[in-house]
């Protein structure tokens, strides 16, 4: 069950419009580490990912424009990117110069991401949450997959640290002593969550999806 829908991503935080070009422009090529760097560029290790030349440039080498490669996620904003799901990171030879990288928008791919992510904030005795979901949950699972969704498009206003510390606060609050699924859920005395099982409830999932 998605805690979320695409349409409450338009209410809390994609701007309608805003998501006409993927494309986003590489900041730099690291050819001695294989990797690409572009700010907040919110690609997970398997992510799809695409690139093509702005009029004038070139994509890196050995990489082809509009071939599918799949990112591996180094930290916010620098990833490789290998020929397969789980391959190795492809070594780069050549920066080249104005790459736009591209990856296809999915709401449903990032509503699971940010799913994913409120789960590994709570309590494991207490997920995956089950309907009828708060409004407090819902609300955040659509502002957590619409960041990830600009990010992907170059409109995130805000680094992926920042979206990660204020969820986990907001539903910190929310969680101690409330009932988390609604009319599902246990006594609220057995609910409270202290700061410790809060960091022991994430440490699977690792601070930025799945990416230290």
């Amino acid at each position: 069950m998605a805690y979320c829908t695409p349409q409450d991503l338009y209410a809390f935080g994609v701007p309608r419009g805003a998501l006409r070009n993927p494309g986003r422009l590489v900041s730099s090529v690291d050819v001695a580490n294989d990797a690409i760097v572009l700010d907040d560029h919110g690609f997970d290790t398997g992510s799809v990912v695409t690139f093509r030349a702005e009029s004038g440039g070139a994509v890196c080498s050995p990489l082809i424009a509009g071939v599918t490669y799949y990112a591996i996620a180094i930290d916010e904003t620098r990833f490789s990117v290998s020929a397969s799901v789980g391959g190795l990171a492809i070594s780069l030879t050549l920066a080249g110069s104005r790459m736009l990288a591209i990856s296809p928008i999915s709401f449903a791919s990032a509503i699971e991401w940010a799913d994913r992510l409120i789960d590994d904030m709570l309590p494991s005795a207490v997920v995956p949450l089950t309907a009828p979901v708060s409004p407090t949950v819902r609300m955040t699972s659509a502002e957590l997959a619409a960041w990830k969704i600009l990010s992907l498009t170059g409109g995130a206003s805000k680094p992926l640290s920042e979206m990660f510390d204020f969820a986990k606060k907001r539903l910190d609050r929310w969680a101690k002593g409330a009932p988390i699924r609604g009319t599902n859920a246990p006594a609220p005395a057995g609910l409270a969550i202290s700061g410790a099982s809060m960091t022991a409830a994430r440490v699977s999932f690792g601070r930025y999806g799945g990416t230290e």
